[in-house]
């Protein structure tokens, strides 16, 4: 499988993590580091740094760990991975994965009710790591629009999903940035809370500038009500950027009527 080539620019201001900050962080020029699809000879400087994450998130749910094994089959057939490259360091990586039509638990296709025709164009957003140090360089955001540009490449695919925990709303807003919208609030991954988010490839969404509601980031009742009476989450708001992560009622959740 060949990809096109691949470059990042520096284009976002800091988001908040919901990991342990660190005591310092690296700011980057856009010529230090590479964006590159990743090969097998990255595989344990992948899973160091997906294991890293994991030991500094707060909330152990917010992210789903990946099997050494499951995590080489995303640099094979099944998908690939981007990685930021920092003076051969790995610093950061986004997998992107092509489940098959009967994965109940990775075609998220089926989660969001497509019709069997159309599972085998589903793509997955699987997981995105940045190293603390690197936070706020954007770096999530520039591999989302190349994991993008490269599925669209391929000529296979109609339609990207992603799982996000309501608790990661430095993903959920990067997503958000990256033109996806929260269609369903389910559980996941034996009973982890998760929001799944979609975006088509083949048609813009629009929405009604005028119908939309606010909802407090943890009123998961509501949201569910609004989700399945056919409204869509699109946005993020932060009413108190000095929160800090755990803050999450100081946070809403936008949702939008399709027009």
């Amino acid at each position: 499988m060949s990809f096109p080539d691949i470059n990042g620019k520096l284009t976002e201001k800091l988001i908040k993590s919901v990991i342990i900050p660190p005591k310092s962080k690296i700011v980057l020029s856009d010529k230090s580091y590479q964006i590159k699809i990743l090969g097998i000879n990255y595989l344990d400087q992948i899973m160091e740094l997906h294991q890293l994450i994991i030991d500094r998130l707060i909330r152990k749910d917010t992210l789903e760990p990946f099997t050494t094994e499951f995590m080489k089959e995303h640099l094979g057939n099944k998908g690939f991975i981007i990685g930021a490259d920092y003076g051969k360091k790995l610093i950061a990586f986004r997998n992107v994965y092509f489940p098959d039509i009967n994965e109940k638990e990775w075609n998220l296709g089926i989660d969001l009710g497509f019709d069997e025709s159309i599972l085998h164009k589903v793509a997955n957003l699987q997981m995105v790591c940045v190293h603390p140090v690197y936070r706020g360089n954007s770096l999530a955001l520039i591999m989302n629009g190349n994991a993008i540009r490269i599925i669209k490449s391929l000529g296979k695919y109609d339609h990207i999903c992603a799982t996000v925990s309501p608790y990661n709303y430095w993903n959920l807003r990067i997503l958000f940035d990256s033109g996806f919208v929260v269609k369903k609030l389910t559980t996941k991954y034996n009973g982890k809370l998760r929001y799944i988010v979609h975006r088509n490839l083949k048609e813009t969404q629009r929405f009604d500038p005028v119908c939309h509601e606010s909802v407090v980031l943890t009123d998961f009742t509501k949201q569910y009500e609004l989700l399945n009476k056919g409204w869509y989450g699109t946005g993020l708001i932060i009413n108190n950027e000095s929160a800090g992560p755990n803050s999450y009622e100081k946070m809403l959740f936008v949702f939008c009527k399709q027009t």
